[in-house]
């Protein structure tokens, strides 16, 4: 059986203006909960693990290290720990031919929306990856 379903959708940034802001220049947004300071990338206006509203914006490094990848016929996706957050996040792969395990948060030339990751092992000394 096959159906095809169209869909035009907008998203209302609201508060998350900030962050998608931050993703157009391949920049990091986190969120960092000031009452169990938990910090949350994807940025939340709401912390995840306490439920708390008082969260304050931190800019990450971009940084991120695999955890685990899935890859498809057309895209590869990976579970990634980026630097100073305490939460694991989704991405699309920029170069899903690479098999680095560390990468940084880019966004695409083409403007895609979402997160992207291009794989390559990071040499700038940032251990903490």
């Amino acid at each position: 059986m096959k159906h095809k379903i169209s869909l035009d959708y907008t998203i209302a940034e609201g508060d998350l203006k900030p962050y998608f802001d931050a993703l157009g220049r391949s920049e990091a947004l986190a969120s960092r909960c000031e009452g169990c300071g938990r910090v949350s990338f994807p940025l939340r206006i709401i912390c995840g693990a306490c439920g708390s509203h008082l969260v304050a914006r931190l800019a990450l490094t971009g940084l991120a290290k695999l955890v685990h990848r899935t890859d498809g016929a057309t895209r590869s996706f990976a579970l990634m720990k980026f630097a100073g957050a305490d939460t694991l996040s989704t991405v699309a792969l920029l170069n899903p031919t690479s098999q680095a395990t560390t990468g940084r948060l880019r966004s695409p030339a083409d403007g895609r929306p979402g997160l992207w990751v291009e794989l390559n092992e990071i040499t700038e000394g940032d251990v903490n990856v």
